[in-house]
């Protein structure tokens, strides 16, 4: 019945699409307040083992003035929200233009030779995680200084080619990735009616660098409500989703937090939560990358930092977008899983 219900939802409109969750009771009791769900999913408790900073970091104190003022309060959404689309999206585009300068050929954590690692810098992570030789290769950038280069991470998926061209069109697709069944197969599913690609108007306008409380729905006159982000992300309900970029070398598993099924909230969330994480050595400093890779990430990191305490977080896993940080959306992917859409702001 599940089955069928979900074939006649496939083209509903928004509007029917929460009204036939509604009657389903898939929708979640929510409070009265706006926000107040958002905010229980919101923090490290929601997605805890993303919430570790990067090994990458320059460790500077943070300065007074970035602590008292955090730039993702509630009101930049109800600000967005009331703005015209086109501003919105100016909005959520404003890292576009950062005015601070890329500082030579070698990364942000490291960018003077003096500081960049040798095998010796690294004794402490070896020591503690008993990394065997074979995994480390040393290397001599091209401005002569040495660094030491791991294998490619066992953690990336193994399709994953960081240049797009011919090469990657023959890499093997990834066999690592889970066994799905018809509850969480994508082919499956539908989705939610805000999460539909659209790539000139997408049905959410969300800049996968900030917050998810930024986000807005073209469909809604008002900033999303607890109610709004309860509703199911796909039609049946699922308990897991998974997601994949030709861009991420990571997948992103979104699963249900609290109820029996992912939530729009939840994706949102973990979404952002794992794109948030920051990179582990062996995430930048590995053979599959080159120095020009690693430049084009550190070129991205100075892009989406627009203070010091954002600078002071490192490279994280939203800069492998290199600039495609709009969302777009979702499609159907392979093996069952989603793949995510994303574009470059206009």
């Amino acid at each position: 019945m599940l089955r069928f219900l979900g074939m006649l939802c496939r083209n509903l409109t928004p509007a029917l699409y929460l009204a036939h969750l509604t009657c389903r009771n898939h929708h979640v009791p929510h409070p009265q307040t706006p926000y107040a769900a958002w905010d229980q999913y919101h923090g490290p408790q929601a997605y805890p083992h993303q919430s570790m900073p990067s090994p990458y970091i320059p460790h500077q104190p943070m300065l007074a003035e970035a602590q008292a003022h955090d730039p993702f309060v509630l009101r930049r959404a109800h600000t967005l929200a009331a703005a015209p689309s086109s501003t919105r999206k100016r909005a959520n585009s404003l890292h576009g233009n950062s005015p601070w300068p890329a500082r030579g050929d070698l990364p942000p954590l490291f960018d003077h030779h003096a500081r960049k690692p040798d095998v010796q810098a690294f004794a402490p992570y070896l020591a503690a995680i008993h990394t065997p030789s074979s995994t480390l290769s040393r290397s001599t950038s091209s401005s002569g200084y040495p660094g030491v280069y791991y294998e490619r991470p066992g953690h990336w998926r193994r399709d994953f080619k960081f240049k797009s061209g011919l090469a990657s069109m023959f890499r093997h697709w990834s066999n690592n990735s889970r066994a799905v069944d018809e509850f969480t197969d994508s082919s499956k599913l539908d989705l939610h009616p805000f999460l539909h690609h659209d790539r000139s108007s997408p049905p959410t306008i969300y800049d996968l660098r900030l917050n998810p409380l930024t986000l807005v729905f073209r469909d809604l006159d008002r900033p999303p409500l607890a109610r709004d982000m309860d509703y199911s992300a796909t039609l049946p309900p699922t308990h897991h989703m998974r997601l994949y970029h030709p861009r991420l070398p990571w997948y992103i598993d979104i699963k249900a937090n609290g109820t029996p099924f992912i939530s729009l909230a939840d994706l949102f969330q973990q979404l952002y939560a794992a794109l948030n994480k920051g990179l582990s050595k062996d995430d930048f400093y590995n053979n599959d990358l080159d120095n020009e890779d690693r430049q084009t990430l550190t070129q991205a990191y100075y892009k989406r930092c627009r203070d010091d305490a954002e600078r002071s977080q490192g490279v994280k896993r939203v800069d492998f977008l290199r600039g495609k940080f709009e969302f777009e959306g979702l499609t159907r992917g392979k093996n069952g899983m989603w793949r995510l859409k994303t574009g470059t702001a206009e």
